[in-house]
């Protein structure tokens, strides 16, 4: 019975080790790009932005590779498919964004380098928003501090506490 006693300390350890080795090994194949299944809490979190997502309509002043060099990722749609480290804005914290607030944006060159920027708002037309670059571009040469930028909800990765 004390063998018993003594054990179950070093079994309930390795069990715990087990499971935090096992977290981390997911976590580096995440990292480096392996493919690796999604848990049951990260699939109601894709299929809570799925529910959510709508299509960005057209708008000519929204950037693009041929107007401007560069793209805005639709942070919205590739929530549908991936999950962030961090949650992204829902639908109620964009709806009330206004003139002056700062939110990341990430921007896209034609060679698919991602640079995320900061935006303060300037004005809103429904779920688009003109916005002023906070700081210069280490990689796409014509996004310098100060730019005016057009942007759909669907582009906010992160907004700025107040």
């Amino acid at each position: 019975m004390s063998y018993l006693v003594n054990i179950i300390p070093f079994v309930i350890l390795g069990v715990v080790l087990f499971f935090i080795l096992k977290k981390q090994k997911r976590k580096e194949d995440k990292y480096f790009g392996k493919k690796v299944s999604f848990t049951k809490k990260e699939l109601k979190t894709l299929e809570k932005y799925k529910a959510e997502y709508t299509e960005i309509e057209f708008d000519s002043r929204l950037p693009s590779f041929k107007n401007n060099g560069f793209e805005l990722v639709d942070i919205a749609r590739s929530a549908t498919e991936m999950i962030y480290d961090n949650p992204i804005p829902n639908q109620r914290e964009k709806e009330n964004i206004e003139s002056g607030d700062d939110v990341k944006l990430k921007f896209m060159d034609k060679d698919q380098n991602v640079e995320r920027m900061w935006v303060e708002v300037a004005e809103r037309d429904r779920n688009v928003f003109k916005g002023i670059l906070k700081n210069d571009s280490f990689s796409i040469h014509n996004l310098v501090n100060e730019k005016e930028v057009w942007f759909h909800s669907n582009h906010i990765f992160e907004i700025r506490d107040k």
